[in-house]
């Protein structure tokens, strides 16, 4: 199945399980801004038909790397959901690398072994800072990243931060492009909705 087709089966399913909203009172974004649109891959990924759609994804886009990696799971609740999939689906290593280190035991950063080039996952950003975060706690310890994976973006901010740290973005969709292949099913107060920034 190509790429195109699995992209076409991600829009469906986050059309179908709710997961990507449209509200008239806007939501408060981890960034601290607030938006009319939020994807909410909590729920969606918890479903294993969406999570292994998803992992599957991402190894697709995995095949524009020409080096040899291991993954990268960032301080968020779903990138590690996604990597543990994508782990044992596809037979790679992965380090997690939190924000903070834990109070307790190793209290480090970083956890797992840094043996090849990482790639950063997570489910989506909208300015890339946790992605160049984590990328940055990994070349403090010697590692490299140069790719990070999401399912969406924003918009171009994340893409363009991300380029300044070295860190080439690859994704399933933009919202643009979500908002795109929805706008059948979409009513004419969601399309306007979708069309403020705030």
């Amino acid at each position: 199945m190509n790429l195109d087709s699995l992209k076409s089966q991600y829009f469906d399913g986050i059309y179908q399980s709710k997961a990507f909203l449209i509200k008239e009172k806007p939501f408060s974004l981890q960034s601290g801004k607030k938006s009319h649109l939020y994807l909410n891959h909590r729920n969606f990924l918890s479903q294993n038909r969406y999570l292994s759609l998803v992992a599957r994804i991402y190894y697709e886009l995995c095949k524009n790397v020409e080096y040899d990696f291991q993954l990268g799971a960032v301080d968020s609740v779903t990138s590690p959901i996604i990597v543990g999939a994508m782990c044992v689906n596809f037979n790679k290593d992965y380090v997690v690398i939190k924000r903070e280190a834990l109070t307790h035991g190793t209290q480090e950063f970083i956890y797992g072994n840094i043996n090849q080039p990482i790639i950063l996952i997570d489910d989506m950003t909208s300015t890339g800072g946790t992605l160049i975060d984590a990328a940055e706690k990994i070349r403090s310890k010697g590692g490299v990243v140069k790719h990070a994976i999401i399912s969406a973006y924003r918009d171009e901010f994340a893409i363009q931060q991300l380029k300044l740290k070295d860190i080439e973005l690859l994704w399933i969709a933009s919202f643009s492009e979500i908002l795109a292949y929805l706008n059948r099913y979409l009513t004419e107060n969601e399309k306007y909705l979708a069309n403020i920034i705030i």
